[in-house]
């Protein structure tokens, strides 16, 4: 485990990077071969893409950046004759970008997604993509990741009568379910907030599963129902993982500082965020999948700046260094 300082505009902040054999973690390195055939198929994609989506903003107007999520949200648009068009499992990568659907097949990929191939073009074509690529990888890791530290989080409550978790963006909030059914002694109360009513609808059949239909609560609303939602419910922790990836700076800042006054003394704010990594165009112009990549210390920044002291906030990568969790502690 290698544990080093992210130097902030505000001071230090703890990180370290997790070893992949403390979690169970993914971490096979791709070859620079890989890597090639990657960037390949990425900028084939990147041509017809932008291509297209030039045309379609000349005769229907936006932005490029619409016109490409749009495109990239069209269940019927292919990005590439070698990526999606031939295996149903890259094509939900793309057009559930940024949502639940597609997190569920990187999550849960080996459960779900790979016993289902076959010997065939799409079962090559998926193993390939979604089985070889270290962003897959490294967010399967940050699930098993975030379950433990969310679950380390309750124990600081333990001797609490009720302990209270509101997730911002929840999806189908898998790492929430997980951690509870780690700690099962503890009286955990959760609210769900996701503006996306398949995410809560997906959340509803994980809790069902789990037997944790009492613990759970749904609130189909956006982050401006942040102050409603926690003056009502007064958590102990605060909990959004994959959502800072697509705020800018200025608005990630300012939601952390909301989220940092509605915690106790001593409450818990666990967020996350991508880093630039060598198969960002895959994702940029495969998958149509926009997001805000940052350095370590521009994370770290965001959290600090947000109003979370240095010496109380702590970094966790996984093995590839490609997601990375702040917990903050208040």
């Amino acid at each position: 485990m290698h544990h080093y300082k992210i130097h902030t505009s505000r001071g230090g902040v703890s990180a370290h990077v997790m070893a992949p054999d403390k979690f169970a973690g993914e971490y096979a390195r791709r070859s620079w071969r890989y890597v090639s055939c990657v960037w390949l198929v990425s900028i084939l994609a990147l041509v017809t893409n932008l291509a297209e989506a030039i045309y379609r903003k000349s005769v229907r107007g936006g932005t490029l950046g619409e016109v490409l999520w749009k495109m990239g949200r069209d269940p019927k648009h292919v990005s590439g004759f070698f990526a999606d068009r031939f295996s149903r499992y890259n094509h939900q990568a793309k057009y559930g970008a940024a949502g639940w659907r597609s997190l569920d097949l990187f999550y849960n990929y080996h459960e779900k997604v790979k016993p289902k191939l076959g010997r065939d073009i799409e079962g090559w074509l998926t193993r390939q993509w979604i089985g070889k690529c270290e962003n897959r990888q490294a967010v399967t890791n940050r699930l098993k990741i975030a379950v433990e530290l969310i679950a380390k989080s309750f124990d600081d409550f333990a001797g609490e009568p009720e302990i209270r978790l509101l997730s911002i963006a929840s999806g189908s909030a898998q790492a929430v379910v997980e951690a509870m059914k780690q700690r099962p002694d503890l009286n955990i109360k959760v609210v769900l907030i996701d503006f996306d009513e398949s995410a809560l609808h997906e959340a509803r059949k994980l809790v069902q599963q789990s037997g944790l239909e009492h613990r759970f609560s749904y609130r189909v609303d956006t982050t401006k129902a942040l102050e409603t939602a926690a003056g009502a419910f007064k958590p102990h922790i605060v909990e959004m993982i994959g959502f800072l990836d697509y705020r800018p700076r200025s608005k990630a800042i300012g939601l952390i500082a909301r989220i940092r006054r509605q915690l106790p003394e001593g409450g818990f704010f666990l967020t996350c965020n991508i880093h630039h990594n060598r198969e960002k165009i895959f994702l940029d112009w495969i998958l149509l999948w926009p997001m805000i990549y940052r350095t370590d210390a521009e994370f770290a920044d965001l959290v600090v700046e947000g109003g979370f002291e240095p010496d109380k906030v702590q970094v966790v990568y996984e093995p590839f260094r490609i997601h990375g969790i702040a917990v903050c502690r208040k």
